[in-house]
């Protein structure tokens, strides 16, 4: 009975085992799956910045920055996962306001060809709020 009692405990962990292998199979190509879509986007956010900046400098001359472009049509290409979408148009659609804007720490372009890109975090602040004392 003991034998018996050992062998099924080996074929439970064995199939244990089987599963965590093929979770780690898994696992290994989701990731691979992602960062094959995080340097898409990169590199589509960086066409969408370059075509941005030659359609406005395409209207005005000289050329312009892209900073004195974003300042003059207060307008600003932020990069953000696809489910804070509905965060950021249910911030516009209740009115709330930009207050601040925190940079983030690292070049998230580094070693993608697309150096230089930045992420920030930005703080805002509902109607109500703007009414209300600042406790900071």
């Amino acid at each position: 009975m003991g034998e018996r009692h050992t062998s099924m405990i080996e074929r439970v962990l064995h199939r244990i085992e089987e599963h965590v292998e093929d979770w780690r199979r898994r696992d290994a190509a989701r990731k691979t799956e992602l960062a094959s879509h995080r340097e898409e986007l990169w590199a589509e956010a960086a066409e969408r910045q370059k075509l941005l900046a030659e359609a406005v400098a395409d209207r005005e001359t000289p050329p312009a920055s892209l900073e004195e472009i974003t300042r003059q049509h207060r307008v600003v290409f932020v990069l953000h996962r696809e489910d804070l979408t509905g965060t950021l148009e249910a911030f516009a659609a209740e009115k709330d306001r930009l207050v601040n804007v925190v940079p983030g720490k690292g070049d998230y372009g580094s070693g993608k060809g697309i150096e230089g890109i930045r992420g920030s975090w930005l703080v805002f602040e509902t109607p109500e709020q703007e009414e209300q004392p600042h406790q900071r």
